[in-house]
C-alpha cells in the first residue's frame, strides 16, 4: 500500500511538472511582443537612375509587432507585422511601408538573455522623391507604389521581465519603374526597444 501510495504521488507530481511545463510552452508560443526603433535607410537609389547599397540615404521609425504560434523546444515560429516612416527624408527618395510574414526565434538558454531571430516579410510601399521629383526616361516622378518583399536577421536583449533591446538588419526589394532594371534593393539597420506581453520571460 506504501509503495502504492508512492507511486500515485509520484505520478501526481510528473503530471503536474508536465502541464507546468506544457502550458509555460504554450504561453509562450502564443506571448505577443510589441517594438519600436529607429532606422539608418539606404534605398539603393542614386541620382541618375543607378542603384548601389547605399544610394538614397535617409532615416526612419519602425514599429510593428509579432506573436509566436508553434514552439519546438527553444525554437518558436510566430507571424511578424512591421511598418515604416521617413523623419528624414534625405536628397533622393524616402520610403514608407508596410510588410508582414513569418518569424523563427530562439529562446534563451535558463538564465540567458540573448534571442537572435530571423524573419521573411512580403508587403507594400510608397516611394517618394525628393527635390521635385526624379527625371527618369524624360519622366518625372513625384511618386510610385509597388510590392516590397525581403527578409533580415535581428537579436533582442532581455534586461528586464517584459523589456528587451532590440537590434535589426533588413534587405529589401522593391519594385520600381525609375531604375533600368526596375526594383532597388533597400538596406536597413535598426535599434530600439521590444515589449513582451503577459507574463514575460526575461529575468526577474
Amino acid at each position: 500500500m506504501n509503495y502504492l501510495c508512492a507511486c500515485v504521488l509520484i505520478g501526481f507530481a510528473s503530471s503536474a511538472i508536465a502541464g507546468a511545463q506544457a502550458v509555460a510552452t504554450a504561453s509562450r508560443s502564443v506571448s505577443p511582443s510589441a517594438f519600436v526603433m529607429g532606422s539608418a535607410v539606404y534605398t539603393g537609389l542614386e541620382a541618375n537612375g543607378s542603384t548601389s547599397w547605399g544610394g538614397g540615404k535617409n532615416v526612419g521609425v519602425t514599429a510593428g509587432f509579432d506573436i509566436g504560434v508553434y514552439a519546438l523546444g527553444r525554437y518558436v515560429l510566430g507571424i511578424e507585422a512591421r511598418g515604416r516612416l521617413p523623419v528624414d527624408k534625405g536628397n533622393i527618395v524616402s520610403e514608407t511601408n508596410v510588410m508582414g510574414g513569418l518569424r523563427i526565434a530562439r529562446e534563451p538558454v535558463e538564465g540567458g538573455r540573448f534571442r537572435p531571430y530571423v524573419d521573411g516579410l512580403f508587403g507594400r510601399g510608397q516611394m517618394t522623391y525628393q527635390n521635385g521629383g526624379f527625371v527618369y526616361t524624360n519622366l518625372l516622378y513625384t511618386q510610385t507604389a509597388g510590392a516590397v518583399y525581403g527578409g533580415g536577421v535581428g537579436v533582442e536583449y532581455d534586461v528586464s521581465q517584459h523589456f528587451s533591446a532590440k537590434i535589426d538588419g533588413q534587405v529589401e526589394h522593391w519594385s520600381t519603374p525609375v531604375t533600368t532594371n526596375g526594383s532597388v534593393h533597400s538596406t536597413v539597420a535598426s535599434v530600439g526597444v521590444a515589449y513582451r506581453f503577459g507574463a514575460g520571460e526575461g529575468p526577474r
